[in-house]
């Protein structure tokens, strides 16, 4: 299938006769989210098989990005998807178009694209930069500069934040040393820039979330906060098995007072629609009853459906969850 064909082929699995969410002046009191789609959630579309060796994938990431992009999906027809789902902001990851971050002809279509559909990007988030946490000072000042110039896109983009991540080496302690070195910089530039930083719980230490959640504190800078996973508390590394888990509630009420954004992950639903595993409605009560009226990203990465009708179904949860939170 060609790229100019992908947006019409996927249209007509786009739910019907959706309306906005429109809010009454007692409606805008109450504990509140906005809703947004990720970009990452078609990564299948637009990757086609590329990632099958995962270790290849990584190297042609850094030395031929383009050549990854082997599906059927233009990483920046995601907003002609999102509004055909009635949902006008996207999450962005730099993964998908790693080759054309600093592409400024590139990067205009995709504005333009983003506002002929009416579309705004919330989050940038930024993967394969080098290690904040590393123990070597020299590769954590590159890893900032690698990350200086996405930051710099994002303005482009108009984008609200950019996520990064708090990879390291060492002990817990070295660790949370070492990225509060780097956040603390990052935090200045994109303060600066007019973009606001934040950590997602995202493997390794940071999937620990009272160690994020010092990590937080121990930077304590206005510009920092923390890009909450619903899913992401498995601590170790990728493939550490069996697998260790953060408790998610306990999880949930640590970040909450850091939390500015949150990525609302799927796998898979039951019958009435709600998620497998997470349950939707005690997890964001969770942060909105601390404050969170920020944007809340669905993201879907089960494989027993569609990238579209498993975002359809991720995004018609959290409007439902979202009358729940509202009326409760």
């Amino acid at each position: 299938m060609q790229r100019r064909t992908f947006v019409k082929a996927m249209s007509s699995m786009a739910a019907a006769g959706f309306m906005p969410q429109v809010f009454s002046a007692s409606e805008l009191n109450k504990p509140n989210f906005e809703i947004a789609l990720s970009q990452y959630s078609f990564h299948r579309s637009i990757f086609g098989d590329s990632r099958k060796n995962y270790q290849t994938f990584i190297k042609l990431v850094h030395s031929d990005p383009d050549a990854v992009l082997q599906g059927p999906m233009d990483p920046r027809e995601i907003v002609v998807v999102a509004r055909q789902l009635g949902v006008g902001h996207v999450d962005l990851a730099n993964i998908l178009w790693f080759g054309r971050g600093q592409d400024k002809a590139w990067i205009q279509q995709f504005k333009n694209m983003a506002k002929d559909n009416n579309v705004g990007f919330t989050c940038l988030m930024c993967d394969e930069l080098g290690k904040l946490g590393s123990s070597n000072k020299i590769l954590r000042q590159q890893a900032i500069e690698k990350h200086k110039p996405w930051v710099e896109t994002a303005a482009e983009l108009g984008c609200l934040q950019l996520r990064v991540n708090a990879y390291g080496d060492g002990t817990y302690l070295a660790q949370l040393e070492q990225n509060a070195e780097s956040m603390l910089q990052l935090a200045e530039f994109t303060q600066n820039m007019g973009i606001e930083l934040v950590i997602e719980n995202h493997g390794h230490p940071s999937s620990n979330a009272a160690w994020l959640a010092m990590l937080i504190e121990k930077v304590g800078h206005p510009n920092l906060g923390v890009y909450t996973d619903l899913d992401n508390f498995f601590m170790g590394g990728w493939n550490h098995s069996p697998q260790r888990r953060y408790d998610r509630t306990q999880g949930l009420i640590d970040l909450a007072p850091y939390t500015r954004g949150v990525s609302a992950k799927t796998h898979g639903f039951k019958a009435n629609g709600q998620e497998l595993t997470i349950d939707y409605f005690a997890s964001l009560k969770i942060l909105t009853d601390a404050g969170f009226n920020g944007f809340v990203c669905g993201e879907f990465e089960g494989k027993e459906m569609s990238e579209m009708q498993g975002s359809q179904a991720t995004l018609d949860l959290l409007r439902a969850t979202h009358r729940q939170i509202v009326g409760a």
